[in-house]
């Protein structure tokens, strides 16, 4: 009799259940119908505003077209140059592939500022449009820095030419500028040093020279144009071709051995032994400032200071031999 006393109630609501009943949770039929009205207002409101937008955009391309692209009153009238270098207007407008008559507005300016940047003279060029018929380009040019000549490429085994000689021009930055005759010099040209030893591989128009030689090289030839040390040189060529150094070769054969690092360092001692009292009316014949102390170098007397000596000339006066501490 006391058996349901100590019986679990929940058990006992389970087994009271009809076993065979499914139990299943309806869901009324109008929270069905909310959510598939909320989905149909939501794709309503999308498609209303896409429509709107791209009705707008449409109704912007056509002002533009009728008021800008299409309007005779902005057709270029005249094209406008400026240029700080050598290529006349009619190159620079050719290049640009802009002509008169195009509208203002319906010309990339992007576009014609790449096409004039190809070309590897152009350092930099700039596009404006003047309102309300009128282009404007200001080109800046690179200004060459030095010249190089590559050596002509033979057949190992027919010795038939694989490749001619060829010269280039190239910029402060390195950039290749545009080929030279090697076997013709210019006035433009006759005034530029010479890098020689610079392989032929690897060279493009519009690309920069790569390799630590031809950089050091380079930044050698700008530091040289320096008011305080260009009076003292008189170069015509920097050598290239010795591994990790660079031979200076001035006009009377003397050789001037620079190392690629601390080359600001190095013509700041090769200004001193330019100066130095004791060596007045005597030229250098080698010098290798690589050495930071002691720095080895040799002199001789040109013919025009001493006619004594034409017939030794270039041989180096083993007197004056010896180290400059600068």
């Amino acid at each position: 009799m006391f058996d349901g006393l100590f019986r679990n109630p929940r058990e006992n609501r389970r087994k009271r259940r009809d076993p065979y009943a499914l139990n299943v949770k309806v869901r009324a039929p109008h929270r069905m119908q909310a959510q598939v009205g909320k989905a149909l207002m939501s794709l309503a409101v999308v498609l209303t505003v896409g429509l709107v937008a791209y009705g707008s955009f449409r109704a912007f391309q056509y002002f533009v077209h009728e008021a800008f692209t299409e309007n005779s009153t902005y057709n270029i009238a005249s094209i406008q140059v400026e240029n700080d270098g050598g290529l006349t207007r009619e190159e620079i407008v050719g290049l640009s592939g802009v002509r008169e008559g195009q509208n203002l507005y319906a010309v990339d300016l992007a576009a014609i500022r790449a096409a004039l940047e190809s070309n590897p003279v152009i350092r930099r060029a700039e596009i404006y449009r003047v309102l309300p018929n009128k282009l404007r380009i200001v080109v800046s040019e690179r200004v060459a820095t030095a010249q190089f000549f590559t050596c002509a490429r033979y057949d190992a085994a027919t010795r038939r030419v694989l490749a001619p000689p060829m010269g280039y021009l190239v910029g402060a930055d390195g950039v290749v500028m545009k080929p030279l005759n090697p076997f013709a010099q210019s006035k433009d040209t006759a005034r530029l040093p010479l890098l020689s030893g610079v392989e032929p591989g690897g060279i493009t128009l519009g690309q920069p020279l790569s390799g630590p030689q031809v950089l050091s090289g380079l930044n050698l030839i700008h530091l040289c144009e320096s008011p305080d040390i260009a009076p003292l040189l008189d170069y015509e060529r920097i050598d290239l071709s010795r591994k990790g150094a660079l031979v200076m070769v001035t006009r009377y054969g003397g050789q001037i051995t620079f190392g690629l690092d601390d080359l600001p360092g190095q013509l700041k001692r090769l200004k001193t032994i330019l100066m130095h009292p004791s060596r007045a009316g005597q030229i250098i014949r080698t010098c290798d400032l690589s050495v930071q102390m002691n720095v080895p170098v040799t002199y001789f007397t040109p013919v025009s200071a001493n006619p004594e000596v034409s017939k030794s000339i270039g041989a180096p006066n083993r007197s004056l031999q010896g180290g400059i501490r600068p």
